[in-house]
This record gives C-alpha cells, sequence and structure tokens, in this order.
C-alpha cells in the first residue's frame, strides 16, 4: 500500500459458487459465504441434507464426523457426485450426475417442486424478490416511479388485497402469480410479469424427463430427490468445490439457492444452503495493521493481474513477489501458456517458501520462510488461538513479517511495522465488541484457545432473515444481469466439457481432479513420508472406456488435448463415471513421467464469475509409449 504496488485478492479459485450465492444473498463472495451457511454440526437438525459436490469423508475429516454423528440419529444424506467418492459410499444414496449438468438438475426440482405445490408460499412472499414485477420490455423491476414521476426506487408487487400495485414493503398480500399490462408513468403500455412466474416458465423448460436427457439422472429419481427435499423438516444442502471449478459454476450456485428458498429452508436450524460449512467469524480488526494511513494497496482479481502481467492492461506488472502459495504448479490453468506468456513477461520474481516448489523455481530469487514453529502469529475463526514459537529458525529463515518488515525499513517506511508480532496480536484484539473484552495474548499463553461466544449451539446463517442484498431479500432476479441473458438462474452447457461443444467428438473425456487424503493441495507433496502413501500419480478410469482404448491396468497412458499433455500411470476403477477421468490435484511437476496435467486446462472465464473454470476441460486418452 505504502509503495504504490498491486496485490492479488480473493478470486480465481473456488469462487464460482461464493460469487452466485453472493449475487442472491448479498453475503461478499470474499468470506466464501461462511457467515450464510450453517456449521457441521447443525446437520443432525437436519432430516435430509445433501452433500452437492463434495468428498468431505476425505478432504474434510473434521466435517466428515459430523456428518456420521447426524447420519446415526436419523439425518438421511444424500450424494450428488459423478464419482463414487469415499463420501458417496456412506451416504444413504448416491447419484452420479454428468458433471458440470448440476444447473439443470437443481432448476428440476425447482419444476417438480413447482408443480406439485410444494414450495412455501410465505416465504417466497416476505423474503424473496419472487414477488415483484418485471416490465417484460426492458427486462427491469418495475419501480414506483414508473407508474407515477414522483414515485420513488422501491419495487413494486401487485397486492392481492388492495387489488393494486403496491410498494414492496407496504403490500399486505402480495401476489406470486402476475400476468398483465400496465400503462406506465410515459403513457406506453408494457406487459409485466412477476419473477415467480418467470422463474417458473423458466423451470418449465427443465422438466425432470428434460433434465435425464441433460445430467444422466433419471426422471424419477430427481422427482422423488425434489418431493424428499420440500418435505423434509428441514432439509440442507452442502456445496463443495466440485460443483464450484465450471465456468457457469454462479448459475448453478444461483439456481441451488433458488431451491433453498421455494422449500422455506433458509434461516432455520438444519436447513440453509452452505459452502461446504458456515461459521462465525471473531470480529478482530485488523485495518490497522494492514492499511497504514488509511491507505490500501491496488486490489485485483486474479484475472486481473494475469492480464495485466500478460496484456500491459489496465497496467503493466513486471515483478512479482509470491507468499504462501505454489500458483505456477496447479493454481493457475493452461500452465504451457503461463510459462511461456506469463513468466516471460516478467522481469523480477521472488518467492518466499520452505521449499524449492515448481513455482519456486522460476525465481530469480527465493527467500526461505520460517515455519509455524518458528513463528508467533494469531489463528482467527469462531475461536482464537494462539500460534507461539516453539523453536529458533533454521539457517537464514525469516518469517514472511519478518521479511516484509526488512523490506520496509529498505524502502525508509520501517516506522509502520515498529512493532513486535504479539504487540500487532494485542492491537487487533483490542476492538468495542464484548466477545474480545479481556482477550489479549497474555492470556492466549495461559489458555491457549479461546471459545468467546456465549452459547455453544450450530450456527445457523440468516436466522434472523435478514439480507445483505440491495432489495433487502434474497434476489432471484438480477436485473443487472439482462445484457448478459442471466437475470434468471438459467441453465446452461460448460463452455468446454459438454457432448455439444464440437471438440467434444475429438476429445470425448472430462477431466476431473480432486483432493488427496495425504496432503492440502500441492503442500509437502515432496515428503517422503507423503510418497509412501501416495507413491506417484495416477488417472481413474471407468473400466468401460479403459476397454474401448485397449488400456490395461497400472499401463502407461497419455492424456492430452489442444492446450497439453500429460504421460501417468492409469488405475482401472468402477467408481468412476463413464465418460470421465480423474487424477489428484497437487502433485508435484516432476512426479510425472512427462508433462503435467495442469497443461491441459483453459484460462476461460465468465463475466459473471472471477473464477478459472479447472473441471470444465475436455480430454482424451491413449496408450502411451512405455519407453520413457
Amino acid at each position: 500500500a505504502l509503495t504504490g504496488a498491486s496485490a492479488v485478492r480473493a478470486s480465481g479459485v473456488d469462487f464460482g459458487i461464493a460469487k452466485g450465492l453472493q449475487y442472491a444473498f448479498g453475503v461478499n463472495a470474499a468470506t466464501f459465504f461462511k457467515s450464510g451457511g450453517h456449521s457441521l454440526n447443525d446437520t443432525i437438525n437436519s432430516e435430509l441434507t445433501i452433500i452437492w459436490g463434495g468428498n468431505p469423508a476425505v478432504t474434510r475429516s473434521v466435517d466428515h464426523v459430523e456428518l456420521k454423528k447426524a447420519r446415526n440419529t436419523g439425518t438421511r444424506l444424500t450424494c450428488i457426485d459423478p464419482v463414487k467418492s469415499e463420501t458417496a459410499g456412506f451416504c444413504d444414496e448416491w447419484i452420479s450426475i454428468r458433471p458440470g449438468s448440476d444447473g439443470a438438475l437443481a432448476l428440476a426440482m425447482a419444476n417438480e417442486i413447482i408443480a406439485s405445490k410444494l414450495f412455501d408460499e410465505a416465504f417466497l412472499e416476505r423474503y424473496t424478490n419472487m414477488p415483484f414485477v418485471v416490465d417484460q420490455t426492458s427486462g427491469r423491476i418495475l419501480r414506483e416511479r414508473d407508474l407515477v414521476e414522483t414515485g420513488g426506487e422501491e419495487p413494486l408487487v401487485w397486492c392481492s388485497r388492495a387489488d393494486a400495485f403496491k410498494s414492496a414493503s407496504s403490500a399486505e398480500e402480495p401476489a406470486l402469480v402476475l400476468e398483465r399490462s400496465v400503462q406506465l408513468a410515459n403513457g406506453v403500455e408494457t406487459q409485466v410479469s412477476s419473477v415467480f412466474l418467470l422463474f417458473r416458465n423458466l423451470s418449465q423448460k427443465v422438466t425432470p424427463a428434460e433434465a435425464e436427457k441433460i445430467t444422466g439422472v433419471s426422471a424419477e429419481v430427481i422427482t422423488s430427490l425434489a418431493r424428499r427435499y420440500a418435505e423434509a423438516e428441514p432439509g440442507a444442502i452442502r456445496i463443495g468445490y466440485g460443483v464450484d471449478r465450471w465456468y457457469n459454476a454462479d448459475l448453478t450456485a444461483r439456481a441451488i439457492a433458488t431451491l433453498a428458498c421455494l422449500c422455506g429452508h433458509i434461516g432455520v436450524p438444519g436447513g440453509g444452503v452452505s459452502l461446504v460449512s458456515g461459521g462465525r467469524g471473531v470480529p478482530v480488526k485488523g485495518s490497522r495493521f494492514y492499511a497504514p494511513e488509511r491507505k490500501l494497496p491496488n486490489f485485483l482479481s486474479m484475472m486481473e493481474a494475469d492480464h495485466a502481467v500478460k496484456e500491459g492492461s489496465p497496467y503493466p506488472i513486471k515483478m512479482e513477489c509470491i507468499s504462501l502459495g505454489n500458483p505456477f504448479n496447479q493454481v493457475k490453468p493452461d500452465r504451457n501458456k503461463v510459462l511461456k506468456e506469463y513468466i516471460g513477461n516478467l522481469e523480477f520474481i521472488a518467492v518466499i517458501d520452505h521449499f524449492m516448489t515448481d513455482t519456486a523455481k522460476w525465481a530469480d530469487l527465493v527467500l526461505p520462510a520460517a515455519t509455524i514453529f518458528e513463528r508467533t502469529d494469531i489463528v482467527v475463526d469462531e475461536y482464537i488461538q494462539l500460534q507461539q514459537q516453539e523453536v529458533e529458525s533454521e539457517g537464514e529463515a525469516k518469517s514472511d513479517f519478518d521479511i516484509f518488515q526488512a523490506l520496509a525499513n529498505a524502502f525508509g517506511i520501517g516506522n509502520y511495522f515498529d512493532k513486535a508480532p504479539e504487540e500487532y496480536i494485542d492491537d487487533m484484539l483490542d476492538t468495542d465488541s464484548p466477545l474480545l473484552q479481556g482477550v489479549d495474548v497474555e492470556r492466549l499463553k495461559a489458555e491457549q484457545v479461546i471459545y468467546p461466544w456465549p452459547v455453544r449451539e450450530p450456527y445457523v446463517g440468516f436466522a434472523d432473515k435478514v439480507f445483505p442484498t440491495q432489495s433487502g431479500r434474497v434476489e432471484i432476479y438480477k436485473e443487472e444481469f439482462l445484457d448478459l441473458g442471466a437475470e434468471l438462474p438459467l441453465y446452461r452447457e460448460p463452455i468446454e466439457a459438454s457432448p455439444e461443444n464440437p471438440l467434444f467428438e475429438k476429445f470425448p473425456l472430462v477431466l476431473l481432479s480432486s483432493h488427496s487424503r495425504y496432503r492440502i493441495h500441492s503442500t509437502f507433496a515432496n515428503l517422503d513420508l507423503v510418497k509412501t502413501r501416495e507413491p506417484e500419480p495416477v488417472v481413474r478410469v471407468h473400466p468401460a472406456d479403459a476397454r474401448s482404448r485397449g488400456i490395461e491396468e497400472g499401463r502407461l497412458v497419455e492424456l492430452f488435448n489442444e492446450r497439453g499433455r500429460v504421460k501417468i500411470k492409469c488405475h482401472i476403477d468402477e467408481s468412476m463415471r463413464e465418460g470421465c477421468v480423474l487424477i489428484r490435484e497437487g502433485h508435484w511437476i516432476d512426479q510425472f513421467v512427462e508433462g503435467d496435467p495442469y497443461g491441459l486446462t483453459h484460462d476461460q472465464y465468465s463475466p459473471t464469475t472471477e473464477n478459472y473454470a479447472h473441471y470444465d476441460v475436455l480430454v482424451e486418452m491413449k496408450v502411451a509409449s512405455q519407453n520413457t
């Protein structure tokens, strides 16, 4: 901030679902919907919980414990996943879906719920913009000023009791179903419809029968799941990141949010839509530390930063300092393009890390970072935990804080970073919040971990039914997306991984990835202990796909498309869905026989998300030469 440098803000990866839920509920995507979701221990209050595109049995073992507790006390668990994952194996029901078609499934379920009149009319009328009236000519939400020149900006609804248009806040009986002509203040006559009617019309195009053709899930299964979810007391949806890494992930999230609203499963124990899980964050104050003199860096999304490096727009970036990440491994898509166009345009790269990662190998300067055991810090979530330094740093290693403090001194601005870490922690804890009264470093040293909330109970998002959107309601209709044709959460095919794509004839397999049980992303993938558990990367493939290509178990195969290729051993796995292949993400580049799977991904992203579509990828596979 003080030097005029830029910083990359949360975006690029795992951001599509968060953006879609932001559009619906108003919670900033940078929080990854934490405050809008439900804690995992609330699952016990749910009659039916749908785990949609996640595998917590492997990737979130702490969450897995809560899910098992809930199942043992009567909660029914349904897992929606193309692959019969470990989570799908312990759930009551596994629904295998064509990858990337989740939005169609959500709309088909909504269609069944509306057609069967299982929706919660009172919730829709009071807490969503479903009763709002839309001008069919312009697509804009009708407001008081549209009918009366002296009117205000409040949206209008049709009040059944008054038999007239009323502001949304004053109508006692807002109508969900409305279609009629109206004369505007400028004398023009136009047709108007309620948002509910527009959404009902949209969902009618994706009946369970039509969705079966799109998703591969039978109409009977769709109908059954829709009815059971609507009738559950209550039902919950927990979205995993398997649904996220697609071009149209935000539309999928909005469709799932609408599904939950239709059933009134919002703001009630055992219900909700959660992006994995939800919770409360302890209100520490960090702004005084990272915004000296209230100055902030120029924040860019990952896409904007990539464009700035490659294209020089909105301004050129020529030097990059990378800390707490390994982006040149699996994070940035189309790795071959990154090596050629991104790294080649940077004049200087500095990396702060413990290891010589695949990112550090491209650096002009590598600074050794202290480990978590060699530095003091604070961990803040629903709890506050003091991370205490236990040993001195090895060699020249320094904490990230010490490195940037030294840089500040070199720039002549060290006076902004002149405190010790413990002093900054005390400063962060010094707030007006009653939760933090009496909480400081000395108390943390004594107690190690502090739970500051007065009551220990499951967290329920939107329990107060207050939504931080412009209208104060859940917004199903988004007029800001009219120009993109996405004002409603319609279904669109994946940008690449679709049978409708002409490339599908040449590259008929969808490349998926999942997390390893033995590491977090690429962290510690270089350690011998991890390698003994997962000796080498493999590609998992359905027996039918292997058989049609003459591939046998353990054979070296080549996955390829027009962007890249990788040689890797094959594991034939009946739990896979036909037409898909899967590689665990996070392996370092030198662990592959040749090439890498990260070069198979593309860098296209939707204008309504800040998210790369790492799963929206087509490849082909063939037997590889064994002499490499």
